[in-house]
């Protein structure tokens, strides 16, 4: 089955199909609705914090044909500051009329907005607040303030706008260095300040991190030569519309306005039954957190949720790099997002589609074939890290997300000047919390946390969902000689018995499967889930983090579909609430045996920081993966061809003149015919 080569003619055509994201002409329409229905006004202090595509119902886009009409319905959060009022609207594009216009009370909106800079007018008339500053000999004028949404850690009316401050100076040479151990809970709402807190501790002299500076950097370093990918007989990928199509794959891709890079209607062609095979209806990243783990009130509050509260940062996302963050073969593709206004924002060369080399697909002794793996990239940049989302199609059915960790990592002030012992009033026996990166800045110990939403329909909508462990059989007749290793599988009944952790020691997975069907040789076809490391949250029960990200501490959940249940955090996790999402949903304790189930996934990374990693760090990785599990009646690409290399494209030379080289000779017997 062959794909014909991408022209330009056909990447410029418009397919429209339910899960298409919005549009900017729809973005505009969800405004003119809201005005139109006299919710919002022109000059309206309503934010928009969140406006994206309400999906159909999965069966409604399962039926859905080409040529068919298409209902199109928005969904938009909208937080007016003076009332500190939160709205849910749903608009009904196609029909131009509002649905559902609700006040959502006691919560807190997604996004951080420009009158919360509010905060600095407050403060600069507290006279505790002053009192403090001039008890440490600073300047008012001299420093500015930053606030972390209290959430559970706040004294304020609950449902009020509350930040806990922290103040910098404004030089810029030291603006990146909070000054330790002074806060101020305030009251956005109410415009006042609640409490100063002075710890008593805490660097509070101008200090130069020496931070990255992206335009000031030094080439002190030989340029490498560069390895350059081409494809000069084309890609084998087409896109309609928003829909990837090889030889091997079907994948529907959108960059939502919370979620970014979102995954719809995976399928794998299947060359032994000749068809399309379903594997997964949709799949993205629908949380992502960083707790770090200093003992000061600050970084307790630095539990950054950055897609639950700040939407990803969407708008100051950059263009992606041609040659550095995705190859010189991608198809580069631009997306629209919303400002705070409901404005739309296109980001050019926003999203990455393309074809890499992906090492051996397999080989034995002469008999080698070469894997190119289809890859969908997007970057987000959040505050001081920037991220990378990536979702690799193999040939052989493996799915591989990798996602990629990079940036400046945070820092904090301290009395200490470097890492020689005896600061213990920073330390836990002897031990400091991060690393000092230059004297009185340290580079704080944290955790990273990606949570996953994979709505598998493996071969059909209704699924159940085994757990698999690797053991050995207690000694015995079943285990005569000690050394017998079974896979053993547990199916998971019900919500609660499928909240569950990694194991490294039992190859720990999970496999989804359709029940009842066997292939020929008995094998319950079924795609597995390959985890992570398996990191675990290190704060402690009781902490902000665990009140409200209780879905940290388990790796493994599974629910039934549920078309509202979509952020396991909550929808709002910067107000003041505990265990919402998942960990409320599951109390329900509902059947996942033969039925529509969602998977979430939690994988994390401590990140214990290196002197290496500053002033930037280098790209670190967290991965998991999809696998065929008896999916196919035996390797699916066992019939790939042979790789003939053009003359004049294999290096023979080598500075070592006693190696000769010689070019690489192919399989010659082999065709996509001939299964050895």
């Amino acid at each position: 089955m062959l794909v014909s080569m991408v022209s330009a003619q056909q990447m410029a055509m418009k397919y429209q199909h339910p899960l298409d994201p919005l549009d900017s002409n729809e973005l505009k329409l969800v405004k003119q609705v809201l005005l139109k229905e006299n919710k919002i006004q022109h000059d309206s202090s309503h934010y928009f914090s969140m406006v994206y595509l309400r999906e159909p119902l999965k069966a409604d886009v399962q039926a859905w044909k080409a040529g068919d009409p298409i209902s199109r319905e928005a969904f938009a959060a909208l937080y007016e500051y003076e009332s500190n009022t939160l709205t849910e609207a749903i608009i009904d594009l196609s029909e131009e009329k509002l649905l559902s216009y609700e006040v959502i009370p006691d919560k807190q909106p997604v996004g951080s907005f420009k009158k919360d800079s509010i905060a600095s007018d407050i403060l600069a008339i507290d006279e505790t607040w002053l009192a403090a500053l001039e008890k440490r000999g600073i300047n008012p004028d001299s420093i500015r303030v930053h606030g972390n949404y209290a959430a559970d850690m706040g004294i304020g009316p609950k449902g009020n706008r509350e930040q806990i401050v922290s103040a910098y100076y404004k030089n810029k040479k030291y603006k990146r260095v909070p000054i330790g151990g002074l806060f101020a809970h305030v009251d956005l709402t109410d415009q006042k300040v609640l409490k100063v807190i002075d710890e008593g501790k805490g660097w509070s002299e101008p200090t130069d991190p020496g931070y990255f500076e992206g335009d000031e950097v030094e080439i002190t370093l030989p340029a490498m030569k560069q390895v350059m990918i081409s494809q000069p007989d084309g890609v084998n990928y087409e896109l309609k519309g928003n829909q990837v199509i090889t030889p091997h794959w079907k994948v529907r891709y959108g960059i939502h306005n919370r979620e970014g890079l979102v995954v719809y209607d995976v399928q794998y062609y299947d060359p032994y039954q000749e068809r399309w095979r379903k594997i997964m209806y949709r799949g993205s990243i629908v949380e992502m957190i960083v707790n770090y783990g200093s003992p000061d009130l600050l970084n307790a509050t630095n539990n950054y949720f950055d897609q639950g509260e700040f939407r990803f940062f969407q708008t100051k996302n950059r263009p992606l790099t041609a040659g550095s963050d995705a190859p010189e073969n991608a198809t580069y593709l631009s997306a629209t997002v919303h400002d705070h206004w409901g404005n739309p924002v296109e980001i050019d060369s926003a999203l990455a589609i393309y074809e890499e080399y992906g090492g051996p697909l397999w080989r034995h002794e002469g008999h080698a074939r070469r894997a190119t793996d289809l890859t969908l990239k997007y970057y987000i940049t959040a505050g001081n890290y920037d991220y990378g989302f990536i979702w690799k199609f193999k040939e052989d059915g493996t799915i591989v997300v990798d996602n990629e960790l990079q940036g400046i990592v945070h820092i904090r002030s301290v009395e200490r000047p470097n890492d020689m012992p005896g600061h213990n009033n920073e330390a836990y026996n002897g031990n400091y919390h991060g690393v000092t990166v230059y004297p009185h800045v340290e580079a704080n110990n944290h955790q990273h946390w990606h949570v996953f939403r994979l709505d598998l329909d493996v071969d059909g909508v209704n699924n159940s969902v085994a757990e698999v462990n690797n053991i050995s059989p207690p000694a015995g007749p079943e285990n005569p000689y000690r050394n017998t290793i079974i896979a053993q599988p547990t199916m998971l009944k019900s919500e609660k018995q499928a909240i569950r952790n990694v194991n490294a020691a039992s190859t720990r997975r999970w496999r989804v499967m359709t029940p009842g069907v066997r292939d020929s040789l008995g094998r319950i076809p079924s795609y597995v889930l390959m985890p992570s490391e398996g990191a675990v949250p290190l704060a402690q029960e009781g902490s902000s983090l665990s009140n409200r990200a209780k879905v940290l501490y388990n790796h493994m959940w599974v629910t039934p579909y549920d078309r509202d249940e979509m952020y396991p955090a909550g929808m709002y996790p910067a107000s003041n609430q505990q265990w919402a999402g998942l960990p409320e949903w599951t109390t329900q304790d509902r059947s996942i045996e033969n039925t529509d189930v969602v998977l979430w996934y939690v994988m994390g990374k401590t990140h214990i920081v290196r002197s290496e990693d500053w002033p930037i760090m280098n790209r670190a990785y967290m991965s998991f993966k999809l696998m065929p599990f008896g999916f196919f009646e035996q390797n699916p690409v066992l019939g790939k061809p042979p790789v003939t290399i053009p003359d004049g494209l294999t290096n023979t030379e080598t500075p070592d003149e006693t190696i000769t080289g010689q070019k690489p000779t192919g399989d010659a017997k082999s065709s996509s015919k001939n299964r050895e």
